[in-house]
């Protein structure tokens, strides 16, 4: 069987500040630059329910990064957090084609993200490393935050 892989753009969309957490949104979109205004909006309802409070404690620094991928099977946003030094938190919710708007947490499910997505994880899996963790800087969350991703992957 022959597989093949067509680029899509990824895109760093904002930083948006709520209830003292900084996140990362980023935009994937099939056939199109970025997904659809109406699917951020979403992407900062469902941040509200899952992100925990306090933002910030000894254990969590209030910086996430969401990611909202458009396409024509279904519908992602994807929202992951750091906590304890190095621990990902993430959280996957799908829309399916036919209600496009209507997103599910399917975290529990297994399923988890797919190769443009992945590419956003292993991303910010690098600009953690480099910019907080080896970092002597004590500003090292805004260099982590000023780093963003744009491109077709």
């Amino acid at each position: 069987m022959k597989l093949h892989h067509i680029k899509r753009p990824v895109r760093f969309l904002e930083l948006y500040e709520y209830k003292n957490w900084k996140i990362k949104f980023y935009g994937i979109r099939q056939g199109a630059e970025k997904p659809d205004a109406q699917y951020l909006q979403i992407a900062k309802n469902i941040a509200d329910e899952i992100l925990p409070q306090p933002s910030v404690t000894n254990e969590r620094y209030g910086v996430a990064f969401i990611t909202v991928h458009q396409a024509d099977m279904f519908n992602q946003i994807i929202v992951d957090w750091w906590e304890r030094t190095n621990e990902l938190r993430h959280h996957v919710f799908k829309a399916e084609a036919n209600s496009p708007e209507k997103f599910e947490n399917i975290t529990a499910s297994g399923e988890a993200f797919c190769v443009w997505e992945l590419r956003v994880i292993a991303f910010e899996r690098q600009a953690w490393i480099d910019k907080v963790l080896l970092s002597n800087n004590e500003n090292n969350f805004e260099e982590y935050l000023n780093e963003q991703l744009n491109e077709d992957c």
